[in-house]
């Protein structure tokens, strides 16, 4: 009697080999297609593969509709909303500077910190994934990263630009982030948690202040970092830009 494999034109030495498919390939769908053990999600399409309850063993792959993710660039508002206050007296300028002795009137060793304004009106309510405030315009004086510590970008509210603004307090609970570490930047952090806030809040605007960790170094030298395009005194949009990451509600 002649074997399957001589049966099939297949030599004798590969029939173990031939056999072991035959039996792999049974009919049992359950013992070809496991189960996944972990959903699985694609993004993007939102595609969900998962186990019908109904009929064990069976694959099934349903689809839903691109989440709603939008991307929204907003500049600073570039004008009488924003500024610069003295860290140790009450006053104000034009210009957007961090840092100690800006001036020769200032004591020495006495710092000033900047403040943005950023309109939300274009931002739909939603989930807030990301929101990058960040600057290319920078130009660094001396050594204030080094020298005075951190530049760190903190959440606060006003309704005006003002001298009243130079000991204002940081909003309760608010989004504080690093901004800059170095001289070489990056100058930009994630502030997505006080832009939730003011949607949730229905606040027109994120505000934020920017300073370093120390007043000043009282060294008789300028250390100071300055956002700017052209003119170190003229506020204008574009300085600063805020990206802000949405999952929109509708």
């Amino acid at each position: 009697m002649r074997s399957l494999a001589e049966l099939r034109g297949i030599p004798f030495a590969y029939a173990p080999f031939f056999l072991l498919l035959v039996v792999g390939c049974g009919s049992n769908p359950a013992e070809v297609f496991s189960e996944p053990t972990v959903p699985a999600t694609k993004i993007g399409t939102t595609e969900a593969i998962g186990n019908d309850p109904a009929s064990p063993g069976q694959i099934v792959i349903t689809a839903a509709e691109p989440s709603p993710i939008k991307v929204i660039t907003l500049q600073n508002q570039g004008g009488e909303m924003e500024g610069h206050t003295p860290r140790g007296f009450r006053g104000r300028g034009t210009g957007l500077f961090a840092g100690d002795n800006l001036n020769s009137r200032f004591p020495d060793g006495d710092g000033v910190q900047l403040f943005l304004t950023f309109d939300l009106s274009t931002v739909p309510s939603g989930k807030v994934v990301s929101a990058i405030l960040g600057s290319e315009n920078v130009s660094v004086r001396g050594m204030p990263l080094k020298d005075l510590g951190p530049l760190r970008a903190e959440e606060v509210r006003y309704q005006e630009f003002s001298s009243d603004l130079w000991n204002l307090q940081p909003s309760a609970g608010g989004d504080t982030c690093e901004f800059a570490t170095s001289a070489a930047g990056p100058f930009r952090c994630d502030l997505s948690g006080a832009v939730q806030k003011s949607l949730e809040d229905s606040y027109s605007y994120v505000q934020f202040r920017l300073l370093l960790d120390r007043t000043g170094d009282k060294d008789g030298s300028q250390d100071l970092v300055a956002f700017f395009i052209a003119d170190s005194n003229v506020n204008q949009p574009g300085i600063f830009e805020l990206e802000v990451v949405i999952k929109a509600d509708n």
